[in-house]
């Protein structure tokens, strides 16, 4: 469903407030204005990174699944602020559900502070859910946006519960450290190496048997996605293989970057003062350096990562088996996450030596989604960091 149609699908009316705030749905009228709201509202923390969208707002929308809707905020005509729900589907407690997502909260650098276009933003969100949502919704924030996380735990009348569910740590490995990886002779080849298994590239495997697999292994976790065939490219995948030819790991790569871009606007003054001296060590340590302000990260999502069992040196064999491909060598750094109780994190903090960002993870719900929610169990989240 294209996001510019959206208003087919279900309707906002436009409501008129005070000094001429209203909110509706996003349509292509609103393209240059809500990209340029992107550029221009960085997430904060020591490092701030805008999400944007170019060369077209849209024509992201259908990565968060086969649902999704954006609302602006108009003040005088112009865009204040954005924000996008969606749903697709998700396993919860190891059913598979529709599940929602909140994303893509944005407010204008010029109404920092307006907490009454936020709260009438949730409204719009609410009339939407109120048309046939999901009973529960996913979000994250960065850890470092404390003013983020304070408003919307806060609870507040008219506001959905934010209930808190977990960390999840994403990390982003420097291409250049996979030569290192890759040389016989070094310690984190002999990791990860493991007599008995084999490798295929996806295309050499049914599309039905990755779906069946991923999907088995999905439904062990909170909040992964439950994937159709058609959203699966065995193209982009890699297997691995026990000597009787049972998959015990398979991962794909993502390259959103013809429609997605992480953009660097700014450090933190701390960070800013010792930059150089920790892109030094970052040399020395072979370690990913802090990039140039205005630089857009060149980095693939690794995705659809699926294992037997949570044995780190499986994933970190599959994962290695992405990096060497030749359809990784056009970027700078793959990008993967897990939850920070997930037992394969450490051994990829230790073997890949990754930068890390932290976000917290939200069940989002109204009222007619409290009971689920009070359900929902203790495995870990794997969201799939390519969706979010």
């Amino acid at each position: 469903m294209d996001g510019a149609a959206a208003s087919s699908q279900l309707t906002l009316e436009q409501v008129g407030l005070s000094n001429g705030l209203r909110f509706q749905l996003a349509d292509a009228s609103h393209d240059a204005a809500l990209r340029r709201l992107l550029r221009d509202s960085p997430m904060r923390g020591s490092i701030r990174v805008s999400f944007e969208r170019e060369p077209s707002f849209f024509a992201a929308e259908a990565l968060q699944g086969p649902e999704h809707y954006t609302i602006v905020a108009l003040e005088n005509d112009g865009v204040v602020a954005t924000g996008s729900i969606s749903a697709r589907s998700r396993f919860i407690n190891g059913e598979a559900m529709r599940v929602g997502y909140l994303s893509g909260l944005r407010l204008s650098p010029s109404c920092h502070g307006r907490a009454d276009i936020i709260r009438r933003g949730y409204e719009a969100f609410r009339k939407l859910h109120e048309q046939g949502g999901p009973p529960i919704y996913l979000s994250s924030i960065i850890a470092d946006n404390i003013p983020a996380r304070r408003f919307l735990e806060r609870g507040l009348r008219g506001m959905p519960t934010y209930r808190f569910l977990g960390r999840l740590v994403t990390l982003v490995i420097r291409r250049q450290l996979f030569s290192k990886l890759r040389d016989p002779g070094s310690r984190a080849q002999h990791e990860i190496e493991h007599p008995g298994m084999h490798s295929l590239a996806g295309r050499e495997v049914g599309t039905l048997e990755l779906a069946d697999f991923v999907n088995r292994n999905n439904r062990q976790h909170q909040f992964a996605p439950a994937w159709s065939t058609s959203e699966i490219c065995p193209e982009r995948m890699h297997v691995l293989r026990s000597q009787n030819g049972a998959e015990i790991a398979c991962a794909g790569t993502w390259d959103q970057r013809a429609v997605k871009q992480t953009v660097v606007r700014g450090y933190s003054d701390a960070l800013r003062w010792t930059k150089p001296l920790l892109n030094l060590a970052a040399t020395v340590l072979g370690a990913p350096r802090l990039p140039r302000v205005g630089a857009q990260l060149s980095h693939l999502y690794v995705s659809h990562l699926a294992t037997v069992a949570d044995h780190p040196e499986i994933t970190g064999s599959v994962v290695l088996l992405l990096l060497s491909s030749p359809e990784t060598q056009s970027a700078d750094y793959l990008t993967l996450a897990f939850d920070s109780r997930d037992p394969r994190l450490p051994y990829f903090q230790r073997t890949f030596r990754a930068r890390e960002y932290i976000s917290r993870m939200y069940a989002v719900y109204w009222d007619d989604g409290a009971e689920l929610a009070d359900k929902l169990d203790d495995r870990l989240l794997a969201p799939e960091v390519a969706t979010l």
